[in-house]
């Protein structure tokens, strides 16, 4: 994997995205580290806004809870289908792009 500096920091050059429903940016996620029993995400909110966000133990059971439910769960199975979706989706676009 590549490294990218951002603002001063080393992050991997993949990056989790998180969008609202107009598709705008909310939040970005750079890197995920371990401090003590605290999870620390570096990243950006509102494609603006450099913070760390730290999730807690408690918090980290309680998002597992909610991944472990029934829309979390059926969201896991079918990824790979949504993922093969998407780049057939993403091909034929491309290909109808060239024919033009």
């Amino acid at each position: 994997m590549k490294k990218r500096r951002l603002a001063g920091r080393e992050s991997m050059e993949h990056v989790v995205t998180i969008r609202n429903d107009s598709g705008d940016e909310a939040a970005s996620i750079h890197s995920i580290k371990r401090v003590g029993d605290k999870l620390v995400m570096e990243g950006k909110a509102l494609g603006t806004m450099q913070m760390d966000m730290i999730l807690s133990a408690e918090d980290a059971l309680r998002a597992a809870r909610m991944m472990f439910s029934w829309q979390g769960l059926s969201f896991i199975i079918l990824l790979p289908f949504f993922a093969i979706r998407n780049k057939i989706a993403k091909k034929t676009i491309q290909t109808m792009e060239e024919n033009i």
